[in-house]
This record gives C-alpha cells, structure tokens and sequence, in this order.
C-alpha cells in the first residue's frame, strides 16, 4: 500500500517550471427569450422533427471548456488519513488529475508516467505517490502533464469522447448517484456547445433522467 505521507517529506529550492494554457473567448450570452428558442429546437430534434447538428456535412466546431479553478467546485477531493491526496474533474473530452507536490518541487524533479489504464506519479529517486490502476481507457500519446502555479496537473484524454467516468482509480471512491448526474448533464451540455457554436447553454435544463452524452441522438460525432 502507497504510504501518501511520504510526498511531503521532502524540500528542494529549485526554480519551478510552468506552463500555461490558453484562455477560450468568451461565448454569447443568450437572452431567456432565446434560451426558450433554443431549448424549443432542442426538444424538436429529440423528437425526430429537424436533422441533427451536422448531419448535412457542415463542419462541427470544437469547443475547448474554460480551465478549472482550483476553488471550482466540480473538482471530487480524495483524502486518505486526512490528507487531501489529489482532486479531478472531467468534461467531454478530457479527464484532469490535480496534485499539489511539497513546497520546493519543480516539474524537474518529477517522475510522471501515464499509461492508457494507469497512472504513476513520483518524485525521482523516491518511491511512488500515486501507482493506479484506472477503470477507464485514456489515449495515451494525446494525454500530458504540466506544472501550473505550483500544482501537478495531469490532463487525460478519453478513449471514448463524452464517456462520464465513474471514478479516477480503482479502488477509490467512485462518483455517487448526484456526482454522476451533474457530470452526464455538464457533458451533455459540452456536446450541445460543441453541436450549436456560439450558444450558451449554462442556464439549460432537463426534465427527467440526464441522458448519455456519448449515446444520445445517436451519439458524438467524431472528429
């Protein structure tokens, strides 16, 4: 068993390497009359009465999500002893793992591997702080690490694009009922963003169960 205490027991006071991500502009805001509209068409293309985005072989605009605050609610927290070991959150593409290293660390000193289902993240010359299995598939050659303002922040790409992970590893807690909910309904709203550009699809909502971002109206379209 991985002892977590261990990644704090260490102090270096190298400069920190960082890197930054680009900021997506700004999208419209829509007014309620439109968002009535809107929601007005949504519902005609579940029913079957106008094709769906796409379908004529226009061109479907990928949308990249705002970056996660660190006080961003949707982060899931995982303790361990009363630790807070890492933090992740996902979104129609991607699944991000956050970790804050000991004070001193820098990207240098890290010894970082993902893998399609596992995940190892060390400080060289030390044994592992995360060694994991994952219950899910990521693309391995379009995933990546960074070190952002301090924190290890690892980003996953899906294997299946709009898939809802239902955890980060094996073993550890998995998403409950309402976490699963608000991530199938903030990725399906992804994928209605990506579907109609320009739209604003914050203050939508839906009547009954969430459906499956990945399967609904017969599925993502695949760039």
């Amino acid at each position: 068993m991985i002892d977590y205490s261990k990644w704090d027991n260490i102090d270096d006071s190298d400069d920190e390497d960082q890197s930054s991500q680009p900021q997506p502009a700004p999208q419209q805001q829509l007014s309620p009359e439109q968002m009535a509209q809107l929601q007005a068409q949504m519902q005609a293309q579940a029913n079957g009465s106008m094709p769906s985005a796409g379908s004529n072989g226009d061109a479907v605009h990928k949308v990249k999500p705002v970056p996660t605050n660190p006080e961003d609610k949707t982060r899931k927290q995982f303790y361990h002893g009363g630790q807070l070991i890492y933090e992740w959150d996902q979104n129609l593409e991607e699944v991000n793992l956050y970790i804050k290293p000991p004070p001193g660390v820098t990207a240098k000193m890290l010894d970082v591997s993902i893998d399609v289902t596992h995940i190892m993240v060390s400080i060289k010359g030390n044994p592992p702080y995360l060694n994991h299995d994952m219950p899910h598939k990521c693309k391995k050659e379009q995933s990546y690490w960074t070190m952002e303002d301090g924190e290890l922040h690892l980003t996953l790409q899906k294997m299946h694009k709009a898939e809802t992970w239902t955890g980060l590893f094996v073993g550890h807690q998995q998403l409950d009922d309402v976490s699963s909910t608000e991530d199938r309904k903030r990725i399906m709203l992804e994928r209605f963003a990506e579907e109609h550009p320009g739209f604003d699809f914050s203050n939508a909502e839906f009547n009954g169960n969430v459906p499956d971002a990945r399967d609904f109206m017969g599925g993502v379209k695949y760039q």
